[in-house]
């Protein structure tokens, strides 16, 4: 059994969440929490119930037989969403994208939720585009092993083809004049991208070969990269390196961009994240794309 946990505001990033959650899950395999926080300032805790079970309608809507809970939690809404996921496999949250100076004086709950959180985190962009792609992960050899685990899970239960990306580029350095490359040893960075992303892929085989999979080695800048196949794609997986230890927030990291950027769900996986049993059982359907 995978326990998804749900965030649900005011937000349209909260209800495109409920939505993209509502067609992915399988209610023979899956349960759901849903779980609200009232704001400190204006917000009553029947705004908040009314939320829940609006969220929760949409949800048996989709699918009649899905085990649906639903919980307000008292506190900020930082920690309140990280305890009401805290007994949950996956936390998925709306992701504000067209008004992200509001969403910086506000605090950046989205980005200090990933930083902080224990189990791994679906962003689902306010203004999502509905695509039937496959599911993309960025390839990274100091975050990946869970990353990994849950594409190619995901995947297998979607019935999705798997891209394997590997972003390279050589060092640079900063200098007076700008950035300085050092392109001589490029050769040698292109093969250890090569041999990072064919153990990726010998992985995935082992773990999944009913999945087809592909490997794409492309020189730049994570972000760019990732960026740019996102897409084409139905959902995108990063491993989560680091946060600012002082603030508690993503500091400059892949995930970050793609939060900020992407028109897909991004999965944001912490490395000790643990693959829940049964994930890697494919399910009987499809997610909706309609």
């Amino acid at each position: 059994m995978t326990r998804y946990t749900v965030a649900v505001d005011d937000s349209d990033a909260a209800q495109a969440a409920v939505e993209w959650l509502a067609g992915v899950v399988d209610p023979g395999l899956d349960v759901v929490k849903a779980v609200s926080v009232p704001e400190l300032v204006g917000d009553l805790p029947s705004r908040a119930e009314h939320r829940l079970l609006e969220a929760r309608a949409v949800l048996l809507h989709h699918q009649p037989r899905l085990r649906v809970t639903t919980d307000l939690v008292d506190g900020g809404t930082v920690r309140g969403l990280l305890r009401g996921g805290a007994t949950g496999d996956v936390l998925v949250i709306g992701g504000r994208q067209r008004r992200r100076l509001l969403a910086a004086v506000r605090g950046r709950v989205a980005e200090r939720v990933v930083a902080e959180a224990t189990m791994p985190v679906i962003v689902v962009p306010e203004e999502r585009v509905e695509l039937g792609g496959p599911v993309v992960l960025g390839v990274d050899s100091r975050s990946g092993a869970a990353a990994l685990a849950y594409a190619g899970a995901l995947a297998a239960r979607w019935h999705r083809e798997l891209v394997l990306v590997r972003a390279w580029q050589s060092p640079s350095t900063t200098t007076p004049f700008g950035a300085v490359y050092f392109e001589g040893d490029l050769s040698t960075w292109e093969r250890t991208a090569d041999l990072q992303l064919e153990a990726a892929l010998h992985a995935v085989d082992a773990a999944h070969p009913d999945v087809a999979v592909l490997g794409r080695p492309r020189r730049g800048s994570a972000g760019h990269v990732l960026l740019h196949e996102s897409a084409s794609a139905s959902l995108v997986v990063v491993g989560r390196r680091h946060r600012s230890a002082v603030t508690g927030l993503l500091s400059g990291s892949v995930g970050e961009r793609l939060m900020h950027e992407a028109h897909v769900p991004v999965l944001i996986v912490p490395p000790r994240a643990m693959l829940p049993g049964d994930l890697s059982r494919p399910t009987s359907h499809a997610p909706d794309t309609d």
